[in-house]
């Protein structure tokens, strides 16, 4: 049996947050890594089979989804204004962002 797995994407010039969950939200793995396309193909390597992602738009947003997009399920891109859970909260650092982002997908 396939279980897709969701991740999410905080996205910055010169990294890459991520939290990847399973539907039920345990987390799989989370960390960050560099935000190249070298860093990104050895990241896909350890993602389960069936994977969607979300990221929020930035400048940088543009390549990473062109470069995830033949290797996932889905890629999503919100508008910031529509993340206002992430820039409203207290604590604000690029892991936490990530793992609400994996939450807002993974609850649709």
């Amino acid at each position: 049996m396939n279980i897709m797995h969701f991740i999410g994407l905080d996205i910055h010039k010169k990294i890459i947050a991520f939290c990847v969950k399973t539907k039920e939200g345990i987390i799989h793995s989370k960390g960050v890594i560099p935000a190249t396309r070298p860093a990104l193909i050895e990241w896909m390597k350890t993602l389960p089979q069936s994977w969607t992602v979300a990221m929020e738009a930035t400048l940088f947003t543009g390549w990473i989804y062109d470069f995830l997009k033949p290797h996932a399920f889905e890629v999503k891109v919100a508008h910031p204004e529509m993340l206002k859970a992430i820039t409203a909260a207290k604590k604000k650092n690029d892991q936490s962002d990530a793992q609400k982002i994996c939450d807002l997908l993974r609850v649709d």
